[in-house]
């Protein structure tokens, strides 16, 4: 609060103020008070008037400047009260209190949305746990019984549970302090998981995967990374050229420099598909974009390269793509140096 708000904000009793300090000058004139003593009396009351204006508006200031800090710091500004002291004076109490009934009304309704969330991700979890047991049994018995119709029924339980893991790590997306663990894997290690979970759907894309060296160490949570590199594995397949039949997934990580001291470890996963058209590669990775492919070859939810970034993201992983209409895709995951190495 400037001193120039705060004296507009009083210039009402200042002018009243002002008008009975004449009229008590001229009163003094008129019983015949000498001018230098009236010039005296005045000047001493506008000068403890224009004192106790200062003081005023630095207590004031204070109270609100701590208030204006406190909104600009919090990304929680409904904790502000929980941080400011109560002033001193009865306005400022006034509006401390409004403030303060306000911002503990928003913290019951954020802590009951938190309560309902959490019920909603917990019930989640608990189904996508329960509905692995009928799906493990439709895989049982279809091994059981092969057939080129129980095959193509397996391969269809095969996309229902990537749609199920996809919902699990949706909803774990806002917690990941559960089941989430960064340490040290080596890439080669994780990648090979990754493609064992998606062999199904790589054999019938006709999508043949080529590792190069993979023999790299990074810090990441081999759970999860396996679960983005799987996202990446099955877009290559849903949207691998018809040209030749089959397809070419490469599969190579390097360590590089960028910048003085600073190394990263990049991962780069390369198909020869149908790429993905200019227009769309700045929003692939938003969510529930399908795009011109999504709609064209595939049935696409628009949620697999979103949640891509979002656990990359929380991993502390870049993640991008290159993409030639015709030519094909690549997907970068680039992993920081997390110590000093030689």
């Amino acid at each position: 609060m400037g001193f120039g708000a705060y004296i507009a904000d009083r210039l009402v009793p200042l002018t009243v103020g002002a008008v009975a300090l004449a009229f008590c000058a001229l009163v003094m004139s008129v019983y015949g008070l000498d001018p230098a003593a009236v010039t005296f009396i005045c000047a001493v009351l506008a000068l403890a008037a224009a004192l106790a204006l200062v003081l005023d508006w630095l207590h004031r200031r204070a109270f609100y400047q701590r208030i204006s800090d406190m909104l600009d710091a919090l990304d929680e500004t409904y904790l502000t009260t929980e941080l400011t002291e109560r002033p001193g004076f009865l306005e400022g109490e006034l509006f401390y209190d409004a403030l303060d009934r306000e911002s503990k009304a928003m913290r019951d309704r954020i802590a009951a949305a938190r309560r309902r969330q959490r019920e909603y991700r917990e019930y989640v979890e608990t189904w996508v746990h329960e509905i692995k047991t009928p799906i493990a049994a439709a895989h049982l018995v279809a091994r059981n019984n092969p057939s080129p119709e129980v095959d193509a029924m397996d391969a269809e339980v095969d996309a229902i549970e990537g749609y199920v893991e996809q919902a699990l790590y949706y909803s774990r997306g806002t917690s990941l302090d559960r089941d989430f663990q960064i340490r040290e894997v080596v890439l080669g290690d994780v990648v090979r998981d990754a493609l064992r979970r998606k062999a199904r759907t790589l054999i019938g894309a006709r999508v043949t995967p080529e590792l190069g060296n993979l023999d790299l160490t990074v810090r990441a949570d081999p759970k999860w990374l396996s679960f983005v590199i799987g996202q990446v594995l099955v877009n290559a397949a849903k949207y691998r050229s018809e040209k030749d039949g089959h397809g070419c997934l490469r599969i190579i990580a390097e360590r590089r420099e960028t910048g003085l001291d600073a190394w990263e470890t990049l991962l780069a996963i390369s198909d020869d598909g149908i790429g993905i058209p200019a227009s769309d590669v700045g929003r692939v990775f938003d969510k529930g974009f399908t795009g011109e492919n999504g709609r064209r070859f595939a049935r696409s939810t628009g949620m697999g390269l979103y949640l891509v970034r979002q656990l990359c993201e929380k991993m502390g992983v870049a993640v991008w793509l290159e993409s030639e209409e015709g030519v094909g895709t690549t997907v970068y995951l680039a992993f920081p140096d997390m110590a000093d190495r030689v």
